[in-house]
């Protein structure tokens, strides 16, 4: 896989192959590659055909594997039916329709529909069908819904804000294991869930609330934007949504665009009704390639140019960072 990575990277650098290219940067993505499956990127030409096929050729002599073409499929983005046909039969695949699956999360999908979250829904309830007709003690059934039931959603949960309905399906699913057991008959339910979900030390059971487990989950990718990570995905968001979301505790102070994915969307309202965000993270400077010198708040509590007013006024640099307005004196 790292063989075929470097050989997509080298007819790009080529101009052998035309990657599809992300934002007014033109960030250029060609091939994503994550374990064994690998996502080849690039524009709806005949050039791009041709050189496909030919570096899957090429990595199958150099590494004498065979490309099973049947496995994979095409997935069009904005093309005609007749490209769409030939292309499938040039490389002898499938052709694919979004929404899709990659490394089990659905691309495409809209995550405020119900039918998104169905098959992680479908899982949990074939995991308790699985138990069959056991007999489990209310201490047993916390342990399982907290081990089993309440881990299966967390992949979905790092990536997708949930929907208040997959929400109460879900706890649905879990109150009625809590006090029915693996019975079908309906039980009562004789405390709430809000404080079954509450800490021992609160008199709760210790079930995890998913709500606050899927804002802690994404909560992680704006502490991922505030580190100097040089990773591809930030590339593209800073790409599309401009670089000065890079390093900004809260990149939805300015107005969210209004074609933004829903899932920049989440992320950037993860806090919108308080700052928990902001006051919970602390942020080191660092070399301050990442600090706006004027407008982030990194000398006491007020940013420069609400201190210094009048020099930011005239001021030719308002959008520099604290490395691009000094220099290192020694240490």
């Amino acid at each position: 896989a790292e063989g075929l990575g470097a050989l997509m990277r080298k007819a790009v650098e080529v101009n052998r192959f035309r990657p599809f290219f992300v934002g007014r940067e033109n960030v250029p993505i060609s091939i994503l590659q994550y374990a064994d499956d690998t996502l080849c990127i690039g524009e709806a030409t005949v050039d791009n055909l041709w050189t496909l096929k030919a570096i899957l050729r090429g990595f199958e002599m150099a590494s004498g594997l065979k490309v099973n073409f049947w496995k994979s499929c095409l997935v069009r983005v904005n093309v005609s039916d007749d490209f769409l046909g030939m292309a499938s039969d040039f490389l002898n695949c499938r052709i694919g329709h979004t929404p899709f699956k990659y490394l089990g999360l659905p691309v495409g999908a809209n995550p405020r529909k119900l039918a998104t979250w169905e098959p992680m829904l479908n899982v949990i309830r074939g995991r308790l069908g699985s138990w069959g007709n056991k007999y489990v003690s209310l201490g047993g059934r916390i342990v399982l819904i907290n081990a089993v039931l309440s881990a299966i959603p967390i992949f979905y949960l790092s990536f997708m804000k949930m929907p208040v309905k997959v929400w109460r399906e879900v706890v649905k699913i879990q109150r009625k294991f809590l006090w029915g057991g693996l019975s079908k008959k309906n039980r009562t339910c004789w405390v709430k869930w809000e404080d079954i979900c509450k800490t021992k030390k609160e008199d709760g059971l210790g079930i995890r609330d998913l709500r606050l487990v899927n804002i802690s989950l994404l909560a992680k990718w704006r502490w991922k934007l505030l580190s100097q990570d040089n990773e591809v995905w930030k590339k593209v968001v800073a790409a599309k949504y401009g670089g000065n979301i890079i390093g900004k505790v809260n990149p939805g102070q300015e107005m969210v665009a209004r074609l933004a994915s829903k899932w920049w969307m989440d992320i950037c309202n993860l806090d919108k009704n308080s700052d928990w965000f902001s006051t919970a993270v602390v942020k080191r400077v660092g070399n301050g390639s990442y600090t706006k010198f004027w407008t982030d708040i990194w000398v006491e509590n007020q940013a420069l140019c609400v201190r210094f007013p009048r020099l930011y006024s005239i001021s030719v640099q308002k959008e520099s960072s604290i490395f691009n307005m000094g220099r290192w004196d020694g240490n």
